[in-house]
């Protein structure tokens, strides 16, 4: 059986609405099995958290970072995810400033291997999760190509968001196979059917996700995480469906 979580920020006012635990029963509710997190979660105790989660039966994958907690110094989050049980740290994005050029996401690459070194003394992977910009060409070639063709493969794994691949105008399943072996995470977001490429639920979009989880299955994919970035249908009820379609769909696999 495919393992399906969901990213939090889907849910980030909910959770500033109705609490951390509630939220986090709910979700369990749903059927999904695991969690991903970032500084949105509140100030809950690591070992306290940790609790909640296994009395849930949910799985705590993995946490979004940022650049300037690299640059701060960013020991305290890695001892924070170890505790929570997690496997996979990584940015979730990065500034401008760290991509204006080749050369720049050369250097970006660099920091995010000596990130990865320091995150596998807690035996956690690092990751970068890609948004549209990274499909900007320079010198004829993609800021995210630069990036991983440039970086260890040992060290730096890819969360693919599959929603933004597509809307920076490349195939997300192409990309799954480009980084076989080297994306362990998913985004599982859709694109809207009405023109306007907006963020859906899964299963309601235009992404081909018959085609995602099935390379996902020979490309080792280990979690596909939904992410809605904004919900017009409501937070809850926008999780809730789209566990629903994968469920539907046979997306859970055997």
């Amino acid at each position: 059986m495919r393992k399906i979580g969901i990213q939090l920020y889907t849910v980030r006012e909910t959770i500033k609405q109705d609490g951390l635990i509630p939220v986090l029963k709910e979700i369990a509710a749903m059927g999904y099995a695991g969690v991903e997190g970032g500084a949105f979660m509140g100030n809950m105790p690591a070992k306290d958290l940790r609790k909640v989660l296994d009395d849930l039966g949910l799985t705590f994958v993995s946490g979004h970072i940022s650049m300037d907690d690299i640059k701060q110094g960013f020991e305290p989050l890695l001892t924070e995810y170890a505790t929570l049980g997690a496997k996979y740290i990584g940015l979730a994005w990065i500034g401008e400033e760290y991509r204006k050029d080749a050369a720049m996401w050369k250097r970006s690459g660099e920091a995010m291997e000596k990130a990865a070194q320091q995150a596998s003394k807690h035996d956690l992977t690092f990751f970068y999760h890609n948004h549209a910009f990274e499909f900007e060409k320079f010198d004829g070639e993609y800021g995210f190509d630069i990036l991983f063709n440039s970086t260890d493969s040992a060290l730096l794994k890819s969360e693919l968001d599959v929603y933004w691949v597509k809307k920076g105008g490349a195939d997300p399943v192409t990309y799954m196979k480009k980084l076989a072996g080297r994306t362990p995470l998913i985004h599982a977001k859709d694109m809207t059917t009405d023109g306007k490429d907006f963020f859906e639920t899964v299963g309601d979009g235009n992404l081909d996700f018959d085609a995602i989880f099935a390379t996902g299955d020979q490309t080792g994919v280990d979690w596909y995480l939904v992410e809605q970035d904004q919900c017009p249908k409501g937070e809850m009820a926008s999780a809730r469906r789209s566990f629903d379609n994968i469920r539907w769909h046979g997306w859970l696999g055997d």
